[in-house]
């Protein structure tokens, strides 16, 4: 529970059960990794980030941060502790925040991982 428990407080609040539940499944396992056209990596990009922006606000935050952090890292390293995930959300938001608004915006995300969308 510690590892869920973000504020520390003993409790799990909506939040942290948001974060959970949407970490349930590893969505990223159902694509292939190695498409090979960029139309393949765009279409599978736009799957994956529609799954992950939960609140279709066209952006990553919060727990759906969260849950694409965990599933990323999960693929690499299937034990990864909750500090571990801290360490490279905090990571994955300096490097991919570029606007510093505290979301990931969908072109944000295209762009960290070398993706034309347009």
């Amino acid at each position: 529970m510690k590892m869920f428990d973000k504020n520390k407080d003993g409790r799990l609040d909506l939040n942290d059960l948001a974060r959970i539940l949407a970490l349930k499944e590893n969505f990223l396992l159902k694509f292939k990794m190695d498409a090979c056209s960029q139309e393949d990596r765009k279409r599978d990009f736009e799957k994956i980030f529609t799954h992950y922006d939960v609140s279709k606000t066209g952006a990553l935050e919060g727990p759906e941060v969260d849950g694409f952090v965990k599933d990323m890292m999960e693929l690499v390293k299937p034990s990864i502790s909750g500090t571990d995930l801290d360490k490279f959300r905090k990571a994955l938001m300096g490097h991919c925040d570029i606007n510093g608004d505290g979301k990931i915006q969908k072109n944000e995300l295209a762009l960290c991982l070398g993706l034309k969308l347009s």
